[in-house]
Formats: structure tokens, sequence, C-alpha cells
């Protein structure tokens, strides 16, 4: 069987090549449309001073192609959705 699978090691690997080429092009075929890239959602993220989130400190925002904020980072947060353009 291993002796086989040796010699036909070139058949196998053309087989997986084109294997994998064939999945891509169907991924490729039912990408993402420029209608549905335009309502992508992001994160965005509201910092606070302490566990309790008394005072709101900083505000990041998070999308695939751009991100902003203001204020500071700290470990205590509450994480949504954003809608990114």
């Amino acid at each position: 069987m291993l002796q086989a699978l040796r010699s036909h090691r070139r058949w196998i690997l053309a087989l997986v090549v084109a294997a994998s080429l064939a999945v891509l092009m169907l991924l490729g075929a039912f990408g993402v449309s420029p209608a549905a890239s335009t309502t992508r959602t992001g994160h965005d993220f509201t910092y606070y001073n302490n566990a309790a989130h008394q005072t709101v400190v900083g505000y990041r925002y998070y999308c695939p192609n751009y991100s902003g904020g203001w204020g500071t980072i700290t470990p205590y947060y509450v994480i949504n959705n954003f809608t990114c353009n």
C-alpha cells in the first residue's frame, strides 16, 4: 500500500491541488457582493473606570477597514455590534 502511494505521489498531489483550486473558485463565486459589504458589522467597546461601570472613560470601534475612538482603554468594558460603512 505504501509503495503504491509513493509511485502515485505526483498524481495524488495534482488531485489535491486541483481540488483546492476548485474549492477556492467556488468560494470566490459565492463571495461577498459590494452591496453586502456596506452592511458589514464591526464591534465597539465602551470602557469604564471600574467594574461597576460608573464612568465612561473611553470608546473604540473596529471595522474591517478602519477603526477609531477616544479616551482610555481599561479592563472594564462592554462590547456591542457596530455597523460599518
